[in-house]
């Protein structure tokens, strides 16, 4: 557990690296804050998932079982991040989001989640299927591309760096990210054969939530900022990446196979809050006080029905 935590923080200080980079860029060429957040602070957030997957899928390629790592990352982050980390989010600021915003986001989100238990549903990502992931996720950005105004006059967010600043924070980053990820997944899979739990629990609970804390202090801080614009598009543009990205990546690399207890409970639960997030947007008053506590408590019950149930004989 020690290991896995210093490798988590390793992945939050790369990340902050990177995403400084990242926001001065933003700031230097005049982007808006939900674009900021949807196609900036969502990939740069995400990164500790990629490297964990990239990581986990050559172990995978050269005979270690750790599929379970890639799924249970991937899913255990969207969770996190729709219920707990948007809910403590919610308790600083009431979120709304554009119409034209939430149908474009909304449609994409459903329909990444769609994909993956589609291709999932034979207990296998193959190449061509993790390729269409990963092809669906570029189209999108895309859309968000063209989308993107000219000139905006809200983005405040990230500092004035000088270029050669900007490429040693991005350099070091992307270095404290290999190292930290390495760390994260060697223990990771060690801890899940000590506890005689599966893979995909520890990808869950302890590296999915722990990999969502770069979104947890990009939203909560937004939130104060009073942008809630690059708050909610940060998680959303984070569940977005997350289902397409390193599931698709998993499956390029080595093909990923996915335990049933995803398909059964876990992508269900996924869509379901999902659905939920969407309709408070939809609402005028958006997510409320009220509204974060719920999906602070759906966090809670999740937690409480992977341990109790999916996993509880294992740790008795």
């Amino acid at each position: 557990m020690l290991f896995i935590a210093i490798g988590l923080v390793g992945l939050w200080i790369g990340t902050r690296w990177i995403m400084n980079a990242a926001t001065g860029f933003a700031k230097r060429f005049n982007l808006s804050h939900s674009f900021v957040g949807v196609a900036i602070l969502a990939i740069g957030t995400d990164l500790p998932e990629v490297f964990i997957t990239v990581k986990a899928s050559l172990l995978h390629l050269h005979g270690t079982e750790s599929s379970g790592i890639i799924t249970g990352n991937a899913i255990g982050s969207c969770i996190s991040q729709m219920t707990f980390i948007l809910g403590v989010a919610g308790l600083f600021l009431n979120f709304t989001i554009k119409k034209r915003d939430l149908w474009r986001d909304g449609i994409a989100l459903l329909s990444s989640l769609i994909l993956v238990f589609a291709f999932g549903s034979d207990g296998i990502i193959t190449r061509p299927e993790g390729g269409i992931l990963l092809s669906a996720y570029l189209l999108y950005y895309i859309l968000l591309l063209k989308n993107q105004p000219e000139h905006s006059d809200d983005n405040s967010a990230g500092k004035d760096y000088s270029n050669p600043v900007m490429a040693l924070l991005m350099i070091s980053g992307f270095s404290i990210l290999i190292a930290s990820s390495h760390l994260v997944v060697k223990n990771a899979l060690s801890l899940a054969e000590k506890w005689g739990v599966a893979q995909s629990f520890v990808g869950i609970v302890i590296i999915g939530l722990g990999t969502s804390l770069p979104e947890l202090a990009v939203s909560v801080g937004a939130a104060i900022r009073k942008s809630a614009g690059m708050s909610v598009g940060n998680i959303i543009g984070s569940n977005i990446f997350d289902g397409l990205i390193p599931i698709g990546l998993g499956g390029v690399i080595s093909t990923t196979n996915i335990e049933s207890n995803l398909l059964k409970f876990d992508l269900p639960y996924l869509f379901f809050v999902t659905v939920m997030v969407l309709l408070f947007l939809r609402s005028k008053k958006g997510i409320s006080l009220s509204e974060a506590s719920v999906l602070i408590g759906l966090f809670l019950l999740y937690i409480a029905v992977k341990l109790f149930y999916f996993e509880g004989k294992s740790l008795l």
